[in-house]
């Protein structure tokens, strides 16, 4: 847009701070031609699309604010379904230790009877009789049901730790993804800028004679090249944003950098310690198998009240007895082998888990290796791409190369600077990765 001050034309352009106020500044008819004012607003709506999107946040969300990898993770696992029934979970366990250390196997049960002979003859005799049976535990039963319960007290919270770790490394890869989108718009919102700085200056040159048309017309399509690829990474990072937002329910996105990985043991890896966890379940539930080799004993207590016919007097009378069940092979044959079954998969798959980790931990260490190395020739490459553009820009202005000779420079360039901004990021996922092979949260 343009405003008049006196009769001299001049350019405005909008220039947006952090905090989404928008001031006005007069340029001059000569920086006009440098910095395009459609330009300015895209420029302009871009950096502050961040507090845009922080502003239309809902009040009930975490507090707004700079967030890190931590945090984000933490937001996560706050809206996972793992991680909403976490309580509940821990109260189904403590629930069992309850019931372990009960005085009985199961709960009592009543019976109530009664007989008489008002269908036959009413004479007037009448029985009632009222029994308790209430099971037992069996020598040793108790102690293995109260282990069994400690085991899966202890299994649960490494799964819940595992779903973490899991819920983890999907934010770390969601946060790196999200800055890789931004260092791409960023490096084509600068590619934008300098296309169109080149074509008003070949315009320039053009009306005074210096250039042919076809220069301006392949400056100008070097232009509209630049701004559909800028269209296509600004679609590429609202997608990314979007999917980081659904996953943690946060606008903002992690500024810190997750450091080394410090060398600790994969023994005590979630993964590991979960499939280790079932294992000790089902050497548990083998143990108690062995152990209640029948099922529990009752210990019955009963009253009974009866009169022979009417006018006697009622006579009460105490039963007390006990009710064993037998224990046969065709009970305890099936239920023990089950459980030997279960241990020997549990116990190969701790160890088939373990040689995973280890072979996890080599590629992603092999990984950081190679994102350092990537990362040092793309500092060579843009470094020397960077005094070539430099040398070739004062030949073109010199009139000593032409065009499209520039202009592969600067896609050099600019291909360089993306390629040097991907590196460094890519570096940094590969140490986030790292630390997720370890088992390591943020």
């Amino acid at each position: 847009m343009w405003v008049t001050r006196g009769k001299k034309p001049h350019c405005a352009s909008m220039s947006f701070r952090s905090d989404a106020r928008a001031a006005i500044k007069i340029l001059s008819p000569t920086s006009c031609w440098r910095l395009p004012i459609h330009w300015v607003l895209m420029l302009g709506l871009a950096t502050s699309w961040p507090v845009l999107a922080q502003s239309s946040s809902p009040a009930g969300s975490l507090e707004v604010g700079v967030t890190s990898i931590r945090h984000a993770v933490d937001a996560a696992w706050q809206r996972s379904a793992e991680g909403r029934a976490a309580a509940a979970r821990r109260d189904e366990a403590a629930a069992r230790r309850d019931a372990a250390a009960s005085w009985t196997p199961e709960p009592p049960s009543v019976t109530l009877s009664q007989r008489s002979d008002r269908l036959h003859r009413n004479d007037g005799f009448h029985e009632v009789e009222i029994e308790l049976e209430v099971p037992l535990w069996m020598p040793g039963t108790r102690a293995a049901a109260s282990a069994l319960a400690d085991v899966q007290g202890g299994a649960l919270e490494a799964s819940l730790a595992l779903a973490r770790l899991k819920l983890a490394g999907e934010v770390r890869e969601a946060v790196w993804s999200l800055r890789l989108a931004q260092n791409e718009l960023d490096a084509n919102l600068r590619r934008v800028a300098e296309a169109e700085a080149l074509a008003a200056d070949v315009e320039r040159r053009v009306k005074a004679g210096d250039l042919a048309r076809v220069d301006a017309n392949s400056a100008l399509g070097a232009v509209q090249q630049a701004r559909a690829t800028l269209a296509e990474v600004q679609t590429r990072l609202l997608r990314e944003q979007k999917l980081y937002s659904a996953l943690t329910g946060l606008p903002q996105t992690p500024v810190d950098r997750e450091g080394d990985a410090p060398s600790t043991e994969l023994e005590s890896h979630p993964a590991l310690m979960a499939k280790r966890g079932a294992a000790d379940i089902a050497r548990s539930r083998l143990h108690q198998a062995s152990t209640a080799t029948r099922d529990a004993p009752e210990l019955i207590l009963g009253v009974t009240s009866e009169r022979g016919e009417f006018g006697e007097r009622y006579s009460n009378t105490t039963t007390v007895g006990i009710r064993v069940p037998f224990g046969t092979d065709a009970r305890n044959r099936p239920q023990i082998t089950a459980a030997n079954a279960d241990l020997i998969d549990a116990e190969t798959t701790v160890t088939l888990e373990r040689e995973r980790l280890r072979a996890e931990l080599d590629v992603a260490r092999h990984e950081l290796e190679q994102a350092r190395r990537t990362e040092s020739f793309a500092i060579e490459r843009a470094r020397l791409a960077a005094d070539s553009r430099q040398l070739l820009v004062k030949a073109f202005e010199l009139g000593q190369v032409d065009l499209p000779t520039r202009l592969r420079a600067e896609n050099e360039h600019f291909d360089a600077e993306l390629a040097l901004g991907r590196a460094r990021l890519e570096t940094g996922r590969a140490a986030s990765r790292l630390k997720q092979a370890y088992g390591l949260l943020p």
